[in-house]
């Protein structure tokens, strides 16, 4: 069972208070920073170790992957005449049919896009239709009202500390 804690809230009675608080969370805020500055140094040393240690298994991994697909390919009659696939007991290699769907040589992306239009081939065209309200901070509450829309004004509290950018080591 977790235990509980009883949250104590931290008081300001008073403009200078309100100052040291501020102070105080600016602290903190150069603290985070130095954390996470040092978790990033430490995590691009980890990458940099790790790609490091991992280029020449790739390379070999690549090599043996092509060696197997020339040797495929070349006994393809032999040992794939019937199957699509040849165990090798620490594995299996073969081939799998796929078909995809591509432009014609000398028609565009915006050439295709226009005859679907034309002959209103419209399953053919990707949309996404979504409600833009960006465009709607124009309008007038009666037309928002017209589309089941309000705007709806909010008065958020913000506290923004003054970062003084870290000495670099």
């Amino acid at each position: 069972m977790a235990a509980r804690s009883k949250p104590n809230p931290h008081i300001v009675e008073s403009r200078e208070q309100a100052e040291g608080t501020m102070a105080e969370l600016a602290a903190i805020a150069r603290k985070l920073d130095g954390v996470t500055v040092a978790m990033n140094t430490e995590i691009d040393t980890a990458k940099a170790k790790a790609s490091q240690a991992s280029a020449p298994l790739e390379a070999r991994k690549k090599e043996l992957e092509n060696g197997l697909a020339v040797f495929a390919r070349l006994n393809k009659a032999e040992f794939f005449a019937k199957e699509k696939s040849l165990d090798l007991g620490f594995g299996t290699i073969g081939f799998r049919a796929s078909t995809k769907i591509v432009q014609q040589s000398g028609i565009s992306a915006e050439m295709t896009l226009a005859k679907l239009n034309e002959f209103d081939l419209k399953e053919g065209v990707r949309t996404k239709e979504e409600i833009n309200k960006e465009a709607m901070a124009a309008w007038t509450d009666a037309r928002l009202e017209t589309v089941g829309l309000r705007r709806q004004k909010s008065d958020g509290f913000f506290v923004e500390v003054k970062r003084d950018s870290l000495p670099t080591a």
